[in-house]
């Protein structure tokens, strides 16, 4: 005769309860890791979306601004139909300032008044009729004399988060379903490595993808650790192209500052590798140099909130106009906060124009109140804006701008800071070989090298600071 637990009976013994227990705690983390990851790619990839859209429709407002003000129509229906070149673009237009279509591609809308429609937006609404609109206002001197309109598909947006959240959805039933049989097979004589596994996974439900579990214990459990580290390890992979994604955007952004105007072209690439030889000739280990390079890469990343005409001064600023361009640090601060994992460049970039005497900016930090990192920033920054030409300068001649490093020794610049720069220097790379192999460096940032100096263009130069 075979005996059976009644089922009133298997409902109350605690095998049954904490299996009940963490077969649920493994669900719900299970999903809640997956529409957390969900929601953050599907942001993500729309906020992507939308930032290609406004530097589109920016760029398009910019390049608008002269023709729309000489009523050169043929020059706008070239600057339309090109922008139809761009991946997504679905629509282009030019309106005039009561926001009727001046130019449009699509011919029927030319006369009538167009509305942006979704030109604001919250992060996650997705618009209607898969379609994203942006629109820019045309400024000139200031004064708004139309309006640049871009509509982009977000077709191929949504399909990639409909893959997604299929795969995470089916990650995560397997998840599940694999985890709840195993927890109900080793509950009663495993509680410790079930309790591990447990808290690993409360883990990667609140964002920390690193955390991994030890395999051990009886054969389903290392079972069930291998398909743990083998999700957490594809949640982290996913993650960090996501960041990667975030770091493409942040490099892009840098290099719209730069690609304004020749005379910054190369100047970020060219502070960081200068940044990086001297950090090497220091004994800097691999994370602090990674760090410093980026930072350089990235330490010009504020001047993108710059009142563009400041930017572009070619004479000497004043007290108001230096104020306002010396704002530039604490805008990359301010730019780069939500992103975690570019903290400390962030802490670097912010101390780039700090003196160590003290009377620097933006927060007057002095001697070892400012990081080494930024101490050996500035000392790059400001040779390489030395040895370029300016809006107001051609560049120093070498000799000279050594000189004035050398005399800033104590006051400017960290006479360690200045040693070390010095014993460096004469092996760094010549510019013209440098400026050579940073136009295909690895992030890719092309730039073709215009007349860098030119007494008949004293208009084009951009900033006064480095």
């Amino acid at each position: 005769m075979t005996l059976h637990l009644k089922k009133s009976t298997i409902f109350r013994t605690i095998k049954f309860k904490l299996s009940a227990l963490f077969c649920s705690a493994t669900i719900a983390l299970s999903i809640m890791a997956g529409v957390t990851f969900y929601d953050y790619k599907k942001e993500f990839l729309f906020n992507q979306l939308k930032e290609n859209a406004g530097t589109l429709s920016k760029n398009l407002a910019i390049n608008a601004g002269a023709a729309l003000l000489d009523s050169d129509e043929m020059q706008l229906s070239v600057l339309v139909f090109t922008e139809l070149k761009n991946p997504g673009v679905l629509s282009a237009g030019i309106l005039d300032h009561e926001g009727k279509a001046l130019i449009h591609s699509d011919i029927k809308k030319i006369g009538n008044a167009v509305l942006p429609g979704n030109s604001v937006l919250k992060k996650t609404t997705i618009p209607a009729k898969n379609q994203l609109t942006e629109s820019k206002p045309i400024l000139v001197n200031g004064k708004k004399i139309g309006t640049a309109l871009l509509t982009m598909d977000i077709s191929p947006m949504l399909e990639k988060t409909a893959k997604l959240g299929m795969g995470i959805f089916t990650a995560a039933l397997l998840f599940s379903g694999f985890g709840c049989y195993l927890i109900i097979h080793v509950i009663g004589n495993q509680l410790e490595p079930l309790g591990i596994l447990s808290q690993a996974a409360v883990k990667i439900g609140q964002g920390d993808l690193s955390v991994r579990v030890h395999e051990r214990g009886g054969e389903e459990l290392r079972k069930l650790g291998k398909v743990f580290n083998k999700m957490a390890q594809g949640l982290d992979q996913a993650n960090q192209n996501a960041e990667e994604g975030y770091l493409q955007s942040v490099m892009a952004l840098s290099a719209a500052v730069e690609a304004s105007d020749p005379y910054t072209r190369g100047h970020c690439d060219r502070v960081a590798y200068y940044s990086e030889q001297i950090a090497l000739h220091m004994g800097m280990d691999k994370a602090f140099v990674k760090q410093l390079v980026l930072a350089g890469q990235l330490h010009d990343l504020g001047k993108i909130g710059v009142d563009k005409e400041i930017l572009c001064k070619p004479g000497r600023l004043d007290s108001d106009e230096f104020n306002h361009i010396a704002r530039h640090p604490m805008i990359a601060w301010e730019i780069l906060e939500p992103v975690l994992f570019l903290s400390k460049e962030r802490e670097i970039i912010i101390v780039h124009h700090e003196r160590f005497d003290g009377k620097g900016y933006p927060n007057g930090l002095h001697g070892n109140q400012i990081s080494r990192a930024g101490k050996i920033l500035a000392v790059a920054d400001s040779y390489d804006a030395m040895t370029s030409n300016r809006p107001y300068r051609r560049h120093m001649e070498e000799k000279k701008a050594l000189g004035i490093i050398k005399e800033e020794r104590g006051n400017q610049f960290d006479p360690d800071i200045v040693d070390a720069f010095l014993e460096a220097q004469p092996f760094f790379e010549n510019r013209e070989s440098l400026d050579e192999r940073l136009e295909i460096s690895s992030r890719g940032r092309v730039w073709l090298y215009d007349e860098t100096f030119s007494k008949a263009s004293t208009t084009k130069n951009p900033a006064a600071l480095n």
